[in-house]
């Protein structure tokens, strides 16, 4: 039973670690839509693809985490059972911090999209005015040809 807990618990750590790690790529993803960094946009967007499979490899978030209706353990509740073996303690700890993480996560991920969704709808607004524009505005390379005989004149 030990054994099996120990190999649980080691899945565990692996979860809540990839889970950390997409958390701050998201963070640095949503920094990087502020800024207009494409190239750090790419960067995260590349590893949050990486992280989530991994977490796929890693197997699904236990059902008891998956339920958006689970509750974490109360202390009260830890106080009131029986005293557990150093490796239950460790994977309820485990439990609590990858539950933590998963609602972490989906709340950054909401995040991110709403902030997605306001820069696309600004890029688009500023497509339309280009695209209105066509008519106000010389193109460039017209300026110049038609600049050109005259200075030679």
């Amino acid at each position: 039973m030990d054994q099996g807990l120990f190999s649980n618990n080691e899945a565990l750590e692996k979860q809540v670690t990839r889970l950390r790690e997409l958390a701050g790529s998201l963070e640095r993803a949503q920094a990087a839509v502020l800024r207009a960094d494409a190239g750090q946009l790419n960067i995260q967007t590349l590893k949050q693809h990486t992280l989530c499979g991994e977490l796929r490899r890693l197997g699904s978030v236990p059902p008891l985490l998956a339920s958006s209706h689970a509750q974490p353990v109360t202390s009260m509740e830890v106080a009131a059972t029986p005293a557990l073996d150093p490796l239950a303690e460790h994977q309820q700890a485990l439990l609590s911090e990858l539950q933590d993480m998963v609602k972490r996560v989906q709340r950054l991920n909401r995040e991110y999209a709403a902030l997605l969704r306001r820069a696309r709808r600004t890029v688009d607004i500023f497509c339309r005015v280009l695209a209105s524009s066509d008519i106000t505005y010389v193109p460039p390379t017209s300026q110049a040809q038609s600049a050109a005989p005259d200075s030679r004149g």
